[in-house]
């Protein structure tokens, strides 16, 4: 087993960034390089995912050889959430041949079940992890370059292959909300604070660890498999504004993220962070830009947590691998947990 660089990490304090002068305040951009990682640095929080944490997680959470997918179906939620695409799927018989049958699927890659890749969100200065600036993905009008697959840029969700491994946790915040005498719907804009995650990790008897893949149950999936499809039309096709349950944006809570060092972090929810924000920034550039953790979306949480219910234990072997697109900005996720 290789000693890696990323085994133990002492990571500055928040108050210390940015790393490298001259970045935005907040930004890590340069740490991984100055410890060993290449140059530049399109990994971020993922080089945390070591083989020997790796080899620890699979070591201590596989125990019962139980899996749990956590991908939602591709057509869900339905309608799709911010105005963005729909599944498409189409099949045909080859003509002339009567055992042959192809398919073709259209999607949005963020219309369903998705890792955020490094390309997707920029810092309000317009640079994306690690000083990557827009006009190497879109022109100035905002449309796509016309990139090359044999020439591969910085950031593409291509270089999560392989990586996305180790120790998953779950916090099923609506389970703790709901036991705690906290009502709320996954579609109001509840503000899921620091300390409520605190005081649900304790309740959970969890110990988090450095490199950690987090996923949060907020309780989306529970209300759109329950509701009408009228309930889905009218609030999935509000734009203004949207509102979702989710991590509130304020200084606590970006402590709380940056103290405990996850190597990626997800939710159910359409949004990771509460919608709208009451800030004039986003939790996404804290998370994504600055810091260059990936940013799991609409995962489909409920197995998982009646699996962890039923063992009494919150923490699983978490395997999970996007599509190979070279310069992809997202994906879906293709993950399973492993008890």
């Amino acid at each position: 087993m290789a000693v890696s660089p990323f085994d133990n990490v002492e990571f500055p304090p928040l108050e210390a960034l940015p790393f490298r002068k001259g970045d935005p305040d907040g930004a890590l951009w340069g740490f991984y390089e100055h410890l060993g990682a290449k140059a530049p640095d399109e990994l971020g929080a993922l080089n945390l995912l070591t083989e020997r944490r790796i080899l620890k997680a699979a070591q201590t959470e596989i125990q019962h050889g139980k899996v749990c997918s956590l991908n939602w179906a591709m057509h869900k939620p339905s309608p799709t959430p911010f105005g963005r695409r729909a599944l498409e799927h189409k099949f045909w018989k080859w003509p002339g041949d009567k055992y042959i049958i192809d398919d073709e699927i259209a999607v949005n890659t963020q219309s369903g079940s998705q890792w955020d890749g490094f390309r997707h969100f920029a810092h309000s200065s317009g640079f994306f992890y690690n000083g990557l600036p827009s006009n190497e993905i879109v022109d100035s009008q905002g449309v796509g370059l016309p990139l090359s697959f044999d020439k591969p840029q910085r950031n593409g969700i291509h270089v999560f292959q392989g990586k996305i491994v180790g120790r998953g946790v779950l916090l099923d915040y609506y389970s703790y909300a709901r036991e705690n005498g906290i009502q709320f719907s996954a579609v109001d804009a509840h503000l899921i604070t620091a300390e409520a995650l605190e005081a649900c990790v304790k309740a959970q008897g969890l110990k988090l660890e450095v490199g950690d893949i987090l996923f949060i149950r907020m309780g989306f999936v529970a209300w759109h498999d329950a509701a009408t499809e009228e309930e889905r039309i009218k609030v999935l096709t509000k734009t203004s504004p949207s509102t979702f349950a989710g991590i509130k944006q304020g200084r606590e809570e970006v402590e709380w993220l940056w103290r405990h060092h996850f190597a990626a972090v997800a939710a159910d929810s359409p949004s990771f962070e509460a919608r709208p924000t009451i800030q004039d920034w986003d939790l996404h550039e804290y998370i994504l830009s600055l810091w260059g953790i990936p940013i799991g979306e609409l995962f489909d949480l409920e197995e998982l947590a009646k699996i962890c219910r039923t063992l009494g234990r919150y923490s699983f072997f978490l395997t999970s691998s996007p599509l190979n697109i070279i310069n992809g900005i997202a994906s879906p996720p293709n993950a399973l947990a492993i008890f």
